[in-house]
């Protein structure tokens, strides 16, 4: 089973520790209202990644293999089949790429572009070959994403949750959809446990059905 653009069109993103901020060649300046109208904070950058509020750190564990019992989850534990990834933010709300990470935004502050400079062969310099996702805001609810082989459809709830997506290859492969339920939140309004329904399919063969569980631990700046 392909996680949808690993784990999510915009997880790869997910895939950094921490590092240090780079604003990339050619990023556009851009207002950063901190506040919806409600009073709480919010930034493009934790809108995309599902989040409210001043949040600094978010650790995610993912849990690939999982079955859904009658009204129970049975969760395969083992670091085989777990993924566990961390990401920061500064006090502005705004994501904290690695050191490899390069990040473009529209005028809006919005990210379009993310790319992964690291070297992949030996003797390569950092941006050959490099790992791209481009992203177009096609409404408060809905972010298409193309790259690493796919093109992705997410569509977003009222709160900024993943409601579900849908990613279909650029080439020969497999077209898969994820629908999300919500399991538990903190006191913020943030999730913290969900378990995602993923059926995935090839030409011509019937959906395989699988289950993934994600929590969330957020820290907050004070």
């Amino acid at each position: 089973m392909k996680l949808s653009h690993k784990l999510l069109s915009l997880s790869i993103l997910l895939a950094s520790t921490a590092a240090c901020s780079h604003v990339g060649e050619g990023d556009d300046v851009y207002d950063n209202p901190n506040k919806d109208e409600a009073g709480v904070f919010e930034t493009s950058d934790l809108s995309l990644f599902e989040l409210r509020h001043k949040v600094k750190r978010v650790t995610r564990t993912t849990y690939l293999n999982v079955r859904q019992e009658k009204d129970s989850l049975v969760v395969d534990t083992t670091a085989a089949n777990r993924l566990e990834t961390t990401i920061y933010f500064d006090s502005l709300g705004q994501y904290v790429p690695r050191r490899d990470e390069r990040l473009r935004r529209d005028k809006e502050g919005r990210i379009i572009r993310w790319e992964d400079r690291k070297p992949n062969l030996r003797r390569l310099h950092g941006g050959f070959l490099k790992d791209t996702l481009t992203y177009e805001h096609l409404s408060d609810n809905v972010v298409c994403s193309g790259g690493m082989g796919d093109y992705a459809i997410t569509v977003y709830d009222d709160k900024h949750n993943i409601v579900g997506q849908y990613t279909d290859p650029l080439v020969d492969g497999e077209h898969t959809a994820c629908f999300n339920v919500y399991r538990d939140f903190d006191d913020h309004g943030n999730w913290t446990e969900r378990m995602s329904v993923w059926t995935t399919q090839s030409t011509g063969q019937r959906p395989h059905v699988s289950h993934t569980l994600e929590r969330r631990e957020i820290t907050y700046y004070k």
